[in-house]
Parts: structure tokens; C-alpha cells; sequence
């Protein structure tokens, strides 16, 4: 390996995917792709949803299309490997996916770190204090003995750079790392990646919000698989309306819009909880003995740390959890006694991993099963009105599952946005969109909070809950906090680092 080679090299760099309809060809992802970066280097890709990072980071990676098919033309060398002819070392390169919960199969997260040491074959007695040291390091020591799929979404996404992290791969691939982190996680996770740049690491981003571009002082727009030449952050900044073009910032009007909009909030309660404490199956207590009522039109933003229970809270509003004691109640009615089914009518739930609910063979079909299944008489036009309003129709007859996250996100949207119900139940609805998405998901909630739609947003975005008519904050399982967001959000000391 040639030690002056630079970390990253890709000349004339093309790719693209094999068709999924046999009639037609694939058009390119990556389109005569050139990047250079140095070692010991951090740049970020910042591009739209759709535009190629996710792709970039797996072509970069060795995964394709060695793993996926399709075609690639021109050449790409990491540290002086020609990754076209061999597939990378693991100590070569190491990816953060985008989904981080796909990358992690181990029954408990120490095991999860050390799995990938243990294929390196470090000496077993040093496996153990490297373990412990990348546990600590992004703060889940604590969580330890805990399976993977007990943990919630930023927490597994700390595990997955905890295992990548213990095992100083040369060249660190990080395909949006800060999605679903809370503040204190993503000073955490930025800390620790910077020590490991200055150990000699090279990394590299990838965002579709401009706004988590100051992890690296340079950065490069990806746009329709064209790829720029990297600048210095600061002079991409000053150009405010080329990035709002390229869909990587939202608008102030938007933010205007959410948060000047108001809605009439009666006195009936839309959801309460009484002495609710749950406890997963064979593992801690999750809730303790929560109290809450949620007043039908309120706008209410659900905070906390990673790991604070908030998921855990709002799946008892839609039935897909029930109490271990203690009860629910959904417009005035005990949840106890009522289908998940039932509950449909009044909860729409955005899941925080948006293919958890992704199942149709195209998006169109995707947004029609949910009004045809409740039996409503204009499903076409809550159809069409869903999919203009998301920018989904130049992928209606699509399948979600081919699509980038931040469209299976919007889908995910629209086919909440089709159902139209009373109650509206998002769980981290920013995580994953650019700045286009946003608009179109802030512009949505200003008019579903005009109408009286209850929302609760589950947000690490601040600018969110700073938006709402009140702010509830979780830790640990209790409510600690409750009022509106003026007087809750200065005090929280996590919210400090957003």
C-alpha cells in the first residue's frame, strides 16, 4: 500500500443500479464522479435525498456493486487499494449506514463491539478494556447488557459507531451519523470521531441538512450524482439561496409558518395516560407511572435524551404497546378494550425507522391501503392530494423499498397525510430530510394544526419544539418537565449543545 497515496481517490467515476423492470435501464446514480481526500481529513457530501450519498458511501465502501450488481466505469483507490478489483479489509474501511439498526445482529452491545475485533483477531486478552473504552467513549457503558433491538434509535446508532470506532479503520465512512441523536449524543459521537481523525483517520460525511456541515471544514454538493468540488464551509454558507435551491436548507417562512399558525384547543382531552408504567419482556422498567393529558388541537413536542422511553410512551397511544399498569385513554375512550385496527381512525403513527411500515409494491398503492381499509369514499383524491403535496409523483409507481430514506420518509408522510386522522403521532418526523422535505413536512403541520389536528411531535430538533404550544420533556422514564416551550427549553441542559 502506498502510504502517500491519498485516503480517497476516484477518477471519471460512474455507477448504477441494475433495473428493477426488465423492460427499461436504469439511469446512473453517480455521473463521472472525481474526488480526492487527503489522510487525515474530514469532508462532508452534503446533497438531497436522492441525490447519490447513500450510493457514494456503499461504492466506497467495496458493498457496490459488489454486493448490490450494476455497472461501474473509472477508477476509485482508498489508501492505494484498487477497491474494483478486491474487496477492502475491514481495517481499511468502515461504513456507518445510514439505518445504523441493519449493521447490528449481536444479542447484547458489548458483544456487538467486540464481534468486529475478534474478526480483526486482536489478542483476546486486550478485546475486553477496548470494548469498555468505546462503550464509554459514546456514552453506553450503562447500556452494556442490553440486546441491540432494546435500544432506542439514537442508541443504536451510537452502538454501530461504537463498533466501528473500537476497530480504527483507516478510512471512516459516515452516512449521516447525527440523524436521531440527541445534542449531548451528537457532541459525544463529534468528539470521539475527531480523536480519531487525529490519530490519522479520514472521514467522511454525508448530510442532506447544511446545518451538520460544521462536523468538517470542508464540504462538496452532490447533486443528481454530480459531484462539486469541494470548499470551505464558510464559503458555502454565504450562498444561501444556492443551497435552498439544491434543497439542503428550509426556508425561515416555513418555520414562520409552524410556528405563527395556531389552532382552537378545547377543553376535551384527546389523549391521557394514568399511572402508566411499562416493562419490556425480560427486560428494565421503561415508564414510571406516567400522568399525562393531552388536550384535543394541542401542538405538543415530546423531548428528552436518547433512551429517555419517549417511542416507548407514544406506542401505547396507538395500541402497539399496552401497560404493564396503569391506562390509556384515546378520545375519551379506554384503549384497553380496543383493536391497534380500531385505533386507526383517530392515531396516525410515523415510525422512527420509516421501512417498518413500508410493505406495498408501489407508493401509490402504499397511500391507498390505509383509506381503503377504513372504507373512505374519496380515496383517489386524498391519494393524489398526499402525493402532490410530498413530491412523490414522479415515484407513484415505484416500490418504497428501492427508494433513498428521505423518500421513504416523505411516503411514510403521505400516507399519514391521506388517512387525515384527529390525532397525529410523529416520531422524529425531521430525522432523514432535506431541506425540501422539511418545507413540505412543516408546511403540512401548519395545516393540519390549523384544522385541529392533535399533533405530538417526538423531536431532538429544537427548532421543532420550539414551535409547539407545549413541550413535555422525558427522562428516564418520568415527565420532568411540562409547560410551554419558552419556559421549559432554556433549562434543559442538553439543549444547550443544539
Amino acid at each position: 500500500m502506498n502510504a502517500a497515496a491519498p485516503a480517497i481517490l476516484a477518477q471519471d467515476l460512474s455507477f448504477r443500479y441494475p433495473s428493477y423492470d426488465s423492460t427499461a435501464t436504469s439511469q446512473p446514480v453517480l455521473q463521472h464522479l472525481n474526488l480526492q481526500v487527503e489522510t487525515g481529513t474530514a469532508l462532508t457530501i452534503a446533497g438531497s435525498s436522492g441525490s447519490g450519498k447513500s450510493t457514494l458511501c456503499h461504492v466506497l465502501a467495496g458493498l457496490a456493486p459488489r454486493h448490490t450488481d450494476g455497472e461501474i466505469h473509472g477508477t476509485l483507490h482508498i489508501a492505494g487499494h484498487d477497491l474494483l478489483a478486491a474487496a477492502p479489509s475491514p481495517r481499511l474501511v468502515g461504513l456507518l449506514f445510514q439505518d445504523a439498526a441493519v449493521q447490528l445482529f449481536n444479542t447484547t452491545a458489548e458483544d456487538e463491539v467486540a464481534w468486529g475485533l475478534e474478526a480483526l483477531e486482536v489478542a483476546p486478552e486486550t478485546i475486553g478494556a477496548q470494548v469498555m473504552l468505546a462503550l464509554r467513549r459514546f456514552g453506553l457503558l450503562d447500556q452494556r447488557h442490553r440486546a441491540p433491538w432494546q435500544l432506542s434509535g439514537g442508541q443504536q446508532k451510537r452502538l454501530a459507531l461504537a463498533a466501528l470506532w473500537a476497530m480504527r479503520p483507516q478510512v471512516l465512512l459516515l452516512d449521516e451519523p447525527f440523524q436521531g441523536l440527541d445534542p449531548a449524543g451528537q457532541s459525544e459521537v463529534s468528539i470521539a470521531l475527531e480523536l480519531l481523525r487525529q490519530e490519522g483517520a479520514t472521514l467522511l460525511f454525508t448530510t442532506p441538512d447544511f446545518g451538520e456541515v460544521t462536523h468538517s471544514q470542508a464540504v462538496a454538493l452532490l447533486e443528481s450524482g454530480i459531484l462539486a468540488s469541494p470548499c470551505p464551509v464558510v464559503d458555502l454558507a454565504a450562498h444561501g439561496k444556492r443551497l435552498e435551491a439544491a434543497g439542503l436548507i428550509c426556508p425561515a417562512e416555513a418555520w414562520n409558518q409552524l410556528r405563527d399558525t395556531r389552532s382552537v384547543i378545547t377543553s376535551v382531552p384527546a389523549l391521557e395516560t394514568r399511572n402508566l408504567r411499562f416493562r419490556y419482556p425480560n427486560g428494565p422498567a421503561v415508564l414510571h407511572g406516567i400522568n399525562l393529558t393531552i388536550p384535543r388541537g394541542e401542538c405538543v413536542a415530546l423531548v428528552g435524551t436518547n433512551g429517555a422511553g419517549k417511542t416507548t410512551l407514544v406506542r401505547h397511544f396507538n395500541g402497539l404497546l399496552r401497560p404493564t399498569m396503569g391506562s390509556v385513554r384515546v378520545m375519551e375512550q379506554d384503549n384497553a378494550s380496543r383493536s391497534t385496527g380500531q385505533l386507526a381512525r383517530e392515531v396516525g403513527f410515523l415510525f422512527q425507522r420509516p421501512e417498518q411500515q413500508l410493505f406495498a409494491a408501489t407508493v401509490r398503492e402504499e397511500l391507498t391501503y390505509g383509506p381503503r381499509r377504513l372504507r373512505f369514499t374519496d380515496v383517489d383524491a386524498r391519494v393524489e392530494r398526499a402525493l402532490t403535496h410530498f413530491g412523490l409523483q414522479d415515484v407513484a409507481t415505484s416500490p418504497p423499498a428501492i427508494l433513498g430514506y428521505g423518500r421513504q420518509r416523505a411516503v411514510t408522510l403521505a400516507t399519514l397525510a391521506a388517512l387525515d386522522p384527529p390525532i397525529l403521532i410523529l416520531d422524529e418526523p425531521t430525522a432523514g430530510l432535506d431541506g425540501r422535505g422539511r418545507q413540505q413536512l412543516l408546511a403540512w403541520l401548519a395545516e393540519r394544526r390549523a384544522a385541529g389536528t392533535t399533533l405530538i411531535l417526538v423531536t431532538h430538533e429544537m427548532a421543532l419544539a420550539r414551535s409547539a404550544d407545549r413541550v413535555i420533556v422525558l427522562h428516564e422514564g418520568r415527565v420532568t418537565a411540562d409547560g410551554v416551550p419558552a419556559e421549559i427549553l432554556p433549562h434543559l441542559a442538553w439543549e444547550a449543545a443544539a
